[in-house]
């Protein structure tokens, strides 16, 4: 009789942790999908907010553009790709209410750093000898000293480090808006935001536009493929 209770409780066990397992599982579910339709939502509104329109000129805004809204004293990056023999038109604009908004492009670049891990000291003594190459002693017995050499060993640790090669700086640029490049191959890049302090409950769109547009094509033109 013991017995079957205790597997009654034990299956009544299992079940409800069942049931709690399915509960957090949902809660999950649900809690992702709250935030990927607020990224969405915030995404939207700060699209259609066209900052200065006045630079879109005829650039493909659509690919890597990307929007957030951001508060005073934030900081942000977007990775991008700018493939080569493309031109591209890199530039951010902001909310007003934002106050100034700093922002860079970058490219990061691999380097080997060289530090010092240990530097090892070794003393080596020399001895005096007679003129028959024996070693020379004093009143006690003791080899006579006649020189200390000193060698210094230095034990470098080389590590991979990433540096940012600063390609734009707004801060740095008062009479350019945006930056323009056509790369020669395809690479990685990365914009750098950074928002002034401020108001930190005020929340702001804060967009970053990579516009794109074909290059003419410098390549020969085969003789058969011309028109007459």
């Amino acid at each position: 009789m013991k017995l079957q209770i205790r597997l009654k409780l034990f299956v009544l066990y299992l079940l409800v942790k069942k049931i709690n397992a399915m509960r957090t599982t949902r809660f999950l579910i649900i809690l992702v999908t709250l935030i990927s339709l607020l990224n969405t939502n915030i995404k939207a509104q700060c699209e259609r907010k066209k900052y200065c329109e006045d630079y879109l000129e005829d650039y493909d805004y659509r690919s890597q553009s990307s929007y957030a809204k951001l508060s005073p004293g934030d900081t942000s990056s977007v990775n991008i790709v700018l493939y080569g023999n493309q031109k591209y038109r890199i530039f951010v604009c902001s909310d007003p209410k934002l106050g100034t908004v700093s922002w860079k492009v970058v490219q990061p670049e691999r380097k080997t750093k060289r530090t010092i891990d240990k530097i090892k000291k070794d003393t080596t003594l020399i001895y005096e000898t007679n003129e028959y190459g024996d070693y020379k002693t004093d009143a006690n017995g003791e080899l006579i000293i006649k020189s200390r050499q000193i060698t210094i060993d230095t034990l470098w640790l080389t590590e991979r480090i990433t540096v940012d090669k600063v390609l734009f700086d707004n801060k740095q640029q008062n009479k350019q808006p945006y930056f323009e490049v056509t790369p020669t191959k395809s690479a990685r890049y990365i914009v750098r935001v950074n928002v002034q302090s401020g108001d930190p409950n005020y929340s702001g769109c804060v967009n970053v536009y990579v516009g794109r547009k074909e290059t003419g094509s410098k390549n020969f033109v085969k003789k058969q493929s011309i028109s007459k």
